[in-house]
């Protein structure tokens, strides 16, 4: 079995079975996770994590009380915080002790989607950061990603926002691109049945999954979504 990252969004249907969610994910074989941090404008989501931003907003979750959250868990597999740029520089103690906190609590790397490679000269983050790369991502752009030498390349499959689509993203590209980075690939964006991973994972080093996770978030009552969330989870990966 290879990688397997699963999506969060914090505060969706709400922090408490957010939190539900995190301890019920140590008891399956996955990777990590990636907790979302709300928004106001998430250009790389598509409509399903935009209205769980949009709810996670309306119950007050912000950075801070996520990683309040996440400091009382024992978790046993990675986390990220995927985050839009604006909440990390503007955390209200500074960006400093925003970092220090996110290394004393083991978080393993930020995933900044309005980040491009090409920016990070320009926004010293002092921190292992996730890059993106897509089809159309260009060999200087997959040059600076060597150099960074990131925790995991987020392969964009396709262009446009994250969704559950039934169609299997280009392989050959997902190849070609696996040939020159460096670092582990991961691919996200639509990827949402057991063929799908099953096929990714011959040509990549892992999947992320996003909105069918979500999309079983969403369905009440909530005091059942971890459940759901794991069997949904088991059901992709076939164990």
């Amino acid at each position: 079995m290879k990688g397997f990252l699963a999506y969060v969004p914090a505060g969706f249907p709400d922090l408490k079975t957010t939190g539900e969610i995190l301890e019920k994910l140590n008891d399956l074989p996955i990777t990590g996770v990636e907790i979302g941090i709300p928004f106001s404008d998430p250009v790389a989501d598509g409509p399903v994590i935009q209205n769980a931003y949009k709810v996670a907003a309306e119950n007050g979750v912000n950075l801070a009380k996520i990683l309040d959250l996440v400091e009382n868990l024992n978790l046993n597999y990675d986390v990220y915080i995927m985050s839009y740029l604006n909440p990390i520089l503007n955390f209200p103690q500074g960006l400093p002790q925003l970092l220090r906190r996110l290394g004393r609590i083991n978080i393993k790397g930020l995933i900044i989607p309005d980040l491009p490679a090409c920016e990070t000269e320009n926004i010293a983050l002092n921190f292992p950061t996730v890059l993106f790369l897509a089809p159309n991502s260009t060999e200087k752009e997959m040059e600076i990603v060597n150099q960074k030498t990131p925790p995991f390349v987020y392969y964009i499959a396709r262009y446009g926002t994250t969704g559950v689509k039934s169609d299997i993203p280009g392989i050959s590209k997902i190849r070609e691109m696996k040939r020159k980075i460096k670092s582990p690939l991961f691919v996200g964006f639509g990827i949402s049945e057991r063929r799908h991973i099953k096929r990714l994972w011959e040509v990549a080093d892992g999947v992320i999954v996003g909105s069918a996770l979500v999309e079983e978030m969403a369905k009440p009552p909530a005091k059942t979504v971890a459940v759901r969330v794991c069997r949904k989870i088991k059901g992709l990966l076939g164990v």
